[in-house]
């Protein structure tokens, strides 16, 4: 029984971090206008710790290698800002299930997630950090609008989606 455990565990790992690169993929045409956060919020509420953690890995990986940006100056702030949130889900913000609550959250991480990419632009690349602040704005703000927005409308739905398919298998 453990090992059919095991395949359906790698299985289901597989298939959601697929669906986590391709749906980011496929809207990369509009600048921070993503479905990443919600579905990473999701995927933490719904598997936990562990589960999203690999997903998160592996996605970071695929995403790094795939836009040629793997290195120091994207991939480990890639990882630490989506890490952030199966990290806080599943401790400090466990009991918050209010897709409401979610949404605000994920204002937050948009927020925390842009701005980690000021240490390596200013240490590394020598960029002047008013400026980037400045000129990142708007990219921030859509990237917050999206990710509570799609936590807004689609989280509710979702998740029962998820618990009818998660509860078949």
């Amino acid at each position: 029984m453990k090992s059919k455990l095991q395949i359906y565990d790698i299985v289901l790992i597989s298939l959601l971090t697929s669906f986590l690169f391709v749906q980011e993929q496929l809207l990369t045409f509009i600048p921070n206008v993503q479905l990443t956060i919600f579905i990473i919020v999701l995927y933490s509420k719904k598997l936990g710790l562990i589960k999203t953690s690999l997903i998160v890995t592996i996605h970071v990986l695929l995403d790094s290698f795939y836009t040629s940006s793997f290195g120091i100056i994207y991939t480990p702030y890639i990882f630490i800002g989506l890490m952030m949130i199966p990290l806080t889900l599943t401790t400090i913000f466990k009991k918050i299930n209010n897709h409401i609550l979610l949404g605000l959250l994920g204002i937050v991480y948009s927020i925390i997630y842009s701005w980690l990419f000021l240490i390596p632009f200013v240490f590394v690349l020598k960029v002047n950090p008013y400026l980037y602040i400045v000129s990142d704005i708007p990219f921030q703000i859509l990237l917050a609008s999206s990710s509570f927005l799609s936590i807004l409308v689609l989280y509710q739905p979702t998740s029962n989606l998820f618990d009818q398919i998660l509860n078949k298998y």
